[in-house]
């Protein structure tokens, strides 16, 4: 993202009652998180006759976007403006060992997702990486012999609902003794991937039988190859 863009993104946080409530898709890129414009009920009023100014429902920070054509809203989009605007926050929270922001309670903070800081927080212990399969690609064999990198996957209308969502994973072994790996959002929706290769099937599979309910994924690139997998510090001890 270029410095012209972030200023664009940073544009739309003032007087943007207007764009706000009529989207459905907000997010805030201070606490990360997404929403609809109708969740939005606090409003900064402004003096000189402009549109009110958004504050998030969750942090209550004016750092409310709609994003645009290039940038829709998602984590990545989200990460990226934080780390610029609130670099100093970032660093002194890494210091203070405060890095998660505030998102109500951890179910909430579990619900909305902050991939660029589970490799920090203390709250979270990460316990593996896998690359991920789409599924769409059976039957485009073509595409699976080049360099042994995952394929793009299909585009899909809604793929942005997935980044930054944190989904919880199940591994095992069905009825027919067949392997199965499910990426499970909060909204019950099985997300369209596997893991990348036997090997990684099995890192799942280990860490599912050892963590069960509590083992939890995270997609953290916007080519939705790969997925951090954690848990609560809590569930390891």
């Amino acid at each position: 993202m270029g410095f012209d863009d972030e200023n664009e993104l940073n544009g739309q946080t003032a007087y943007n009652r207007t764009i706000v409530e009529g989207s459905a898709r907000c997010g805030c890129f201070h606490c990360g998180g997404i929403f609809a414009g109708n969740e939005v009920s606090q409003w900064l009023q402004e003096d000189d006759g402009e549109d009110d100014t958004a504050l998030c429902p969750y942090c209550g920070v004016d750092a409310v976007i709609v994003g645009n054509e290039r940038y829709p809203v998602c984590m990545m989009v989200l990460s990226g403006l934080y780390m610029h605007w609130f670099d100093q926050e970032y660093k002194q929270r890494l210091e203070e060992d405060t890095d998660m922001p505030t998102c109500g309670d951890y179910e909430d903070y579990l619900r909305k997702g902050i991939p660029f800081l589970t490799n920090h927080d203390r709250k979270i212990a990460v316990v593996g990486e896998i690359e991920l399969f789409p599924l769409s690609v059976y039957g485009r064999a073509e595409e699976l012999c080049n360099d042994g990198h995952p394929p793009q996957p299909v585009e899909y209308d809604d793929r942005d609902i997935y980044m930054g969502g944190v989904v919880t994973v199940h591994a095992g072994f069905d009825e027919h003794r067949y392997y199965y790996c499910d990426f499970i959002t909060g909204d019950g929706i099985k997300l369209p991937y596997d893991a990348w290769s036997g090997t990684q099937q099995g890192l799942v599979l280990d860490l599912s039988r050892q963590y069960g309910d509590a083992l939890r994924g995270i997609i953290t690139d916007t080519s939705m190859h790969h997925m951090r997998l954690f848990i609560d510090a809590d569930a390891e001890e």
